[in-house]
């Protein structure tokens, strides 16, 4: 005896469609879970976060003053090489007073010019920057004092 229902009969095309269905799903999946972010979200604006327009007045100031200041100091850094005058009994040390003479020259303006750098991005970050050019001249200066006391020394004297 026959059944009243119908039996459905299922052929190739129904298995085929279910089976191409459940591969764009796996793929869609595959391409949402390994696919890299363009770029990353812009960082959110806090409306408390404002620039302190005296200390970022206070830094630029501090920033020309040093630059002005290291640069009188690179000169007489140059006249510096006089101390080798007084070398005629050759008691000199002329590899020492070489090298302190460069690091006198050349060391204080590149710790200045990093400071700078740093008050910079320290600037743009609204952070707090004024005490960076101190803190750079300071740094810088102690250099130079420690390559001039480095060139007396290598003068036997």
């Amino acid at each position: 005896m026959p059944s009243s229902t119908p039996r459905r009969r299922r052929g190739p095309s129904a298995s085929a469609a279910h089976v191409a269905e459940r591969r764009a799903a796996t793929v869609d999946r595959m391409s949402e879970q390994s696919a890299p972010a363009a770029y990353p979200a812009p960082a959110p604006h806090v409306p408390g976060a404002r620039r302190n327009p005296v200390d970022v007045t206070v830094a630029v100031i501090l920033m020309v003053l040093g630059v002005i200041g290291f640069g009188m100091l690179a000169i007489l850094s140059t006249l510096l090489i006089m101390m080798s005058d007084g070398c005629g009994s050759g008691t000199c040390d002329y590899t020492l007073m070489t090298i302190a003479w460069f690091v006198a020259l050349l060391a204080p303006p590149i710790v200045f010019l990093a400071s700078v750098v740093v008050t910079i991005v320290r600037i743009a970050r609204r952070r707090l920057a004024w005490w960076v050019p101190l803190a750079g001249a300071g740094v810088a200066a102690v250099v130079w004092f420690i390559a001039v006391g480095l060139m007396s020394l290598s003068t036997g004297r």
